[in-house]
């Protein structure tokens, strides 16, 4: 009774670990099955493309590497909602959905729904993010970086984000043309404020404990000019 009692507590203390890796690193697993993607990927696994406001576009995923991506265990509408009963019954017509970089922004922003905590919380404090929310037309969203339908973690050799992937994935035309070999060196996704972050949050407390410094000593300066601009007028 006693060994089974402690095997008990022993699985579920892996399980809790286990959900707390998956919280602590902003990835919230999606339990669901990969039901209705055959019915889809009849369709775009073809070679097809189609117009969409004056543009002809590739509409094609290639089975193969959907299903070895990390997101081959979901549904694909997981990601598009748009893709309802009634694109299943008429798939010619049109889903209302933007085309290139109003599309890369607007499939990013729905990243966050499986990928929550650290992740949106460092893109939106990153050069890129803030670009980004200020309208930038080339700063990387999520996709560019990491793919959409072949998506793979970085510690693989052929990931978009592996380190020694990264030079090419930085350095192209639209981006950063030219990128040297350890142009993106380091850690990638950070929050400055958190201790996970090493040096950077020294140097972080640091600046912020030199500002709230120069702030107290050189305020009531300020402050003590003004009254006196408005007393002696």
């Amino acid at each position: 009774m006693l060994k089974h009692l402690a095997s008990l507590a022993l699985a579920s203390a892996l399980v809790l670990f286990a959900a707390g890796t998956a919280s602590a690193s902003g990835l919230l697993l999606d339990p669901s099955e990969p039901e209705g993607n055959a019915a889809c990927l009849e369709c775009h696994s073809q070679p097809q493309t189609m117009v969409r406001d004056g543009k002809t576009i590739s509409v094609h995923v290639d089975p193969e590497a959907y299903n070895n991506s990390v997101h081959g265990i979901i549904s694909c509408s997981r990601c598009h909602a748009e893709a309802g009963p009634e694109h299943a019954a008429d798939p010619t017509k049109p889903l209302g959905l933007p085309t290139g970089r109003a599309l890369r922004v607007l499939k990013s922003e729905g990243c966050v729904k499986c990928h929550a905590g650290l992740y949106p919380a460092s893109y939106n404090e990153s050069f890129h993010g803030i670009a980004v929310k200020n309208g930038d037309e080339r700063a990387a969203t999520c996709v560019d970086c990491h793919g959409v339908h072949d998506i793979q973690p970085s510690r693989v050799e052929t990931s978009s984000v592996a380190p020694a992937n990264l030079p090419n994935t930085c350095g192209t035309a639209e981006c950063h043309p030219g990128a040297p070999e350890n142009f993106a060196v380091g850690k990638e996704h950070f929050v400055v404020a958190e201790r996970e972050s090493g040096g950077l949050h020294i140097v972080y407390k640091f600046f912020m404990g030199l500002i709230l410094f120069d702030t107290m000593k050189d305020g009531p300066i300020v402050m003590f000019e003004l009254l006196r601009r408005l007393t002696h007028k």
